[in-house]
C-alpha cells in the first residue's frame, strides 16, 4: 500500500520499496525557490542511501505548473554560493547529483517547464510529457540572463547543437510533439496514457521492469549521464 511521506514542498509517496512518486505541491505555480532545493538535496541522501530503491518518478499537482522558473522576489537563498558535496554550487550540485545517482529518474511533465525547471528535467535520466499539456523552454535570455543550471551543456547532448541553440536564443515554449520531435522530451504521449504503473499494472500506461528491488541498482552513472557540470 503507498505509504505518504510529506516533505514540503514535494510530497514523497513510496509506492513499494523500489518506486516512489515525488510530486511537486508548492501553490500557486511551483515556483521554484531555496526550500524546493533544500527539499531536492533532501530526497537526494534518501534516495542515494535507500538501497532497496530503484526509479524515482517526479511530476506535479498542479495541473498547468510541472515547474515553473526561479522565484524572482529573491527567495533563492544561497543556492548560487553555497557549495554541495559534488564542490559545486548547489544549484548545479542538486542536478549533478540528480544525474549520477544510481535510482532511475524520470520526469513525468504537465504543465509548464521553463528556465531552471527545464534544467531540473534535463538532469533527469528520461522524460515523458503530456501531448495536450507541455510548455518547454528556456526564457533566460528574453529576461537578459543565460541558462546557469546545466541547460546549455546538457541540452546539446539531447537535441544536438543547432536545435539547442533555437530553444536557448529564441526563448520560445516548444510542446510536447515539438519536444520530443527534437528528443527534448523521450516520448510525447495523450495525456491519459502519461501516468505510469510498475510492471505493467494499467494497461496502456507506461511501465518499466526495473521497479522491482530484485533489479541491481547501477553501481556508477554512465560517463554520457554524467558529462555536464562535474566537479572534476
Amino acid at each position: 500500500m503507498a505509504k505518504p511521506n510529506t516533505t514540503a514542498p514535494m510530497r514523497v509517496i513510496e509506492e513499494t520499496r523500489a518506486y516512489w512518486r515525488v510530486v511537486f505541491d508548492y501553490p500557486p505555480f511551483n515556483i521554484v525557490d531555496a526550500d524546493v532545493f533544500q527539499a531536492l538535496q533532501d530526497l537526494l541522501v534518501r534516495m542515494d542511501t535507500t538501497e532497496t530503491l530503484r526509479v524515482v518518478v517526479f511530476e506535479s499537482a498542479i495541473p498547468d505548473f510541472y515547474l515553473a522558473h526561479f522565484d524572482l522576489t529573491g527567495k533563492i537563498g544561497n543556492i548560487m554560493t553555497a557549495i554541495g558535496s559534488s564542490g559545486l554550487p548547489i544549484l548545479m550540485d542538486t542536478f549533478v547529483r540528480l544525474t549520477k545517482s544510481p535510482v532511475v529518474s524520470l520526469a513525468k511533465i504537465r504543465g509548464c517547464v521553463r528556465g531552471v525547471s527545464s534544467e531540473f528535467v534535463l538532469a533527469c535520466d528520461m522524460r515523458f510529457a503530456s501531448r495536450e499539456n507541455t510548455k518547454l523552454g528556456h526564457p533566460e535570455l528574453g529576461v537578459g540572463v543565460h541558462p546557469g543550471g546545466g541547460g546549455t551543456e546538457r541540452l546539446p547532448h539531447l537535441v544536438g547543437r543547432g536545435r539547442a541553440l533555437e530553444i536557448i536564443l529564441s526563448a520560445n515554449d516548444f510542446d510536447g510533439d515539438s519536444a520530443e520531435r527534437y528528443g527534448y522530451v523521450n516520448r510525447a504521449l495523450p495525456d491519459l496514457e502519461l501516468d505510469v504503473a510498475p510492471n505493467g499494472s494499467a494497461p496502456g500506461c507506461l511501465h518499466f521492469v526495473w521497479s522491482s528491488a530484485d533489479v541491481a541498482r547501477s553501481p556508477a552513472p554512465h560517463p554520457s549521464r554524467a558529462r555536464a557540470w562535474t566537479a572534476a
